[in-house]
């Protein structure tokens, strides 16, 4: 029943901080250590009895929900827990509305929800929820800005959604259940064209929602203009619960094929527009965009391991660089890198960016370099992940002058607070995966060699073979390209199912 009461609880406490607004910072706080309690005893029970399952309301398992709880869900219990605590501390003093704090809470809500589900159905009425409520963050501040580019969010989203539901009428019509469980039972091992079509569906609306560079040309815009707390839950945390969907239905269909590919063109592609990008927020929604290459490349490769690791990972450091960079450009006044003024920049701001680009690149031992390191594959997958990292390097390699200023900024003991929450599991997240799973290998003096290899050559391709600005295409961002780009990319989806299933 936890699983159950953990979504409701936020919808709860959103209502009353409507209701009491000037409690409102201390109903989010409180909320976040009942939340750690609740999920810490759920995490017992998953450990001592294994993966729980419960259908609210005693039905049948055909049509009831079933609440389903595994080591995938606690994972990212824990990420939700460490963004949720930082984005407390770095809002503390914003003096922002209640308005804002009701929209936090559902959003928790939503995402709690969505690790729980087991069924198509209701993860498109959760996704649908936190499609709304990304729109109203993404916009909170009125900006044109914001306005413009949560819009274009919804009507992405809206887009995809509205494929993913028709993959739900082919999977219900066909096996007379949405429940994940019973789907994987009773589909045909080879599958059919109605089971090609159906999972080409799914596959297609929920990679609007995934960060999947061909389908999610939405994600650049609405990170880069959003509040910074917000593009930091957006990127770190609502991005994986796409992933957590597309994990979900890799479980149910073949599709290692495409997660491949999509994985392979989704990292070299962001990689690339992150390289040539110098606006600070656009770089890391843009990057957002490459590091969801290795998730689908690992789940690709059947890691799955690895690609959750490193999904928890990238929410953990992605977090921490959107925070931080938030700061830099509020205080500086600047978006540009290079044009960014280094005494405007606090101290804590810069040691933040500064972690988060040494976890995000791999170096050893950051929470970065571990994720990496879990996803084994063969020579064609190493290259894809050495490929994306040598990218990574050389857009964030663009960073290094911020990190060497002088200012230290007004004291900020939330700020400070926020980046030391997200810090320390970036720094202790060797550890943590180390209780839970055998990672020797992965500090082995060869893979410690090959990283520093990667990173020393992105920063040496940077400084020698990137100074001339680029200029790539920025058409495919417009809303009618990337509404007829989802559509091809659907009929992509479907033949990389059949051929690889």
């Amino acid at each position: 029943m936890i699983a159950a009461a953990l979504p409701l609880w936020h919808f709860l406490i959103g209502v009353a901080s409507l209701a009491v607004p000037r409690g409102k910072k201390w109903l989010l706080l409180g909320s976040i250590v009942v939340d750690a309690v609740l999920i810490s005893i759920l995490a017992q029970e998953v450990v001592a009895q294994g993966p729980a399952r419960i259908v609210l309301g005693g039905w049948d398992r055909t049509v009831g929900i079933e609440l389903y709880a595994d080591w995938v869900s606690l994972s990212f219990c824990g990420l939700f827990l460490v963004l949720a605590g930082a984005v407390t501390a770095y809002i503390w003093r914003e003096g922002l509305q209640a308005y804002f704090f009701l929209l936090l809470h559902l959003l928790f809500g939503s995402v709690l929800a969505l690790l729980f589900a087991n069924d198509l159905f209701r993860m498109y009425v959760i996704l649908e929820l936190l499609t709304l409520v990304s729109f109203l963050l993404v916009g909170y501040e009125r900006r044109p800005e914001q306005l413009w580019a949560g819009l274009k969010y919804m009507v992405f989203a809206a887009f995809g959604m509205g494929v993913y539901l028709f993959g739900v009428g082919v999977m219900y019509g066909h096996l007379g259940t949405l429940n994940l469980s019973l789907i994987a039972a009773r589909i045909p091992a080879e599958l059919p064209p109605w089971g090609v079509l159906g999972a080409a569906l799914l596959v297609t609306g929920v990679a609007v929602k995934a960060g999947i560079f061909v389908f999610s040309l939405w994600l650049p815009g609405a990170h880069a203009s959003a509040h910074p707390a917000v593009s930091a839950l957006l990127s770190g945390l609502v991005i994986k619960m796409g992933f957590v969907v597309l994990l979900r239905l890799s479980g149910v269909f073949p599709l290692g094929l495409t997660f491949l590919v999509l994985g392979t063109a989704t990292g070299i592609l962001g990689a690339a527009y992150a390289i040539y990008t110098y606006d600070l927020k656009r770089l890391l929604a843009f990057s957002t965009l490459s590091q969801i290459g290795y998730l689908l490349v690992g789940l690709g490769a059947g890691a799955t391991g690895g690609a959750v690791a490193y999904a928890v990972a990238h929410g953990l450091f992605k977090g921490l660089l959107f925070l931080a960079g938030g700061e830099a450009v509020r205080t500086s006044g600047v978006r540009d890198i290079s044009g960014m003024s280094m005494k405007g920049i606090p101290a804590r701001a810069r040691i933040g960016l500064l972690v988060g680009t040494l976890g995000i690149v791999g170096l050893p031992p950051f929470a970065g370099f571990v994720g990496k390191g879990l996803i084994h594959g063969g020579a064609a997958v190493q290259a894809v992940v050495g490929l994306i990292t040598l990218g990574t390097t050389v857009a964030f390699a663009k960073l290094i002058p911020l990190f060497r200023g002088t200012g230290t900024g007004q004291p900020r003991w939330e700020r400070a607070a926020a980046y030391t929450i997200l810090t320390i599991p970036i720094l202790l997240f060797p550890l943590g995966v180390g209780a839970v799973a055998p990672c020797s290998g992965v500090f082995s003096f060869s893979a410690v060699v090959k990283a520093l290899f990667i990173i020393g050559g992105g920063v040496l391709l940077h400084r020698f073979l990137f100074r001339r600005p680029v200029l790539l295409p920025e058409r495919i961002f417009r809303l009618e390209e990337g509404l007829l780009i989802i559509v091809s990319g659907l009929f992509l989806v479907f033949a990389l199912i059949w051929f690889g299933g």
